[in-house]
């Protein structure tokens, strides 16, 4: 669950500081450099009846192992630092947030002086993922904002799972000196 959380940190980042670049009423001062982002989220999944029987058969044990890795709606929390490099525009920023073999698509975006919010469809050969964001820059070094998305994946034995995530996340700036977290990256504090 945190490594999912880690690269929605990324992709948060990488969004709240697109707020800054291309604000419709001129640029906000965003710092390149290092900030720290927590993200609170819940996320629920629901399965197929066949990939319920199979867990259904296995020992309580592994049973309560696979359904406590599910998410089931419980509160996560994950704090990464990242290192946000200068760029150009949110559509560069939108393409880095991009995965391997994952197509995203951004639309109704609209930015104001202190915001932005999008919707994303994503498509991979796992799945379908789609989602509303949010942020808000109250200053160059805070930035809030909020995701909710869903997903349909289809795992190795064909089964579907439909996800459901929602996050929070506040990002504040730490430093110009990003040390050794790479743009791009972030690497797990908590």
């Amino acid at each position: 669950m945190s490594k999912r959380l880690c690269k929605c940190s990324v992709l948060v980042l990488v969004m709240a500081y697109a707020v800054g670049l291309r604000a419709q009423s001129g640029q906000i001062p965003i710092k390149p450099g290092l900030w720290q982002t927590t993200v609170n989220g819940t996320s629920s999944m629901a399965m197929s009846p066949d990939m319920e029987a199979k867990i259904a058969a296995m020992p309580a044990a592994q049973q309560e192992m696979i359904r406590s890795r599910m998410g089931g709606g419980s509160p996560t929390k994950v704090t990464t630092k990242s290192c946000v490099a200068e760029a150009t525009s949110m559509d560069s920023l939108m393409n880095q947030a991009q995965q391997k073999n994952t197509k995203c698509t951004f639309t109704n975006r609209v930015q104001t002086a202190d915001g932005a919010s999008f919707d994303t469809s994503c498509v991979s050969p796992q799945g379908t993922a789609s989602g509303h964001a949010e942020f808000h820059m109250s200053d160059s070094e805070h930035v809030t904002g909020t995701i909710h998305m869903t997903a349909d994946m289809t795992g190795r034995s064909g089964g579907t799972t439909h996800m459901t995530i929602d996050n929070k996340m506040s990002s504040t700036y730490q430093s110009t000196d990003c040390g050794t977290v790479k743009p791009g990256s972030a690497e797990v504090v908590q």
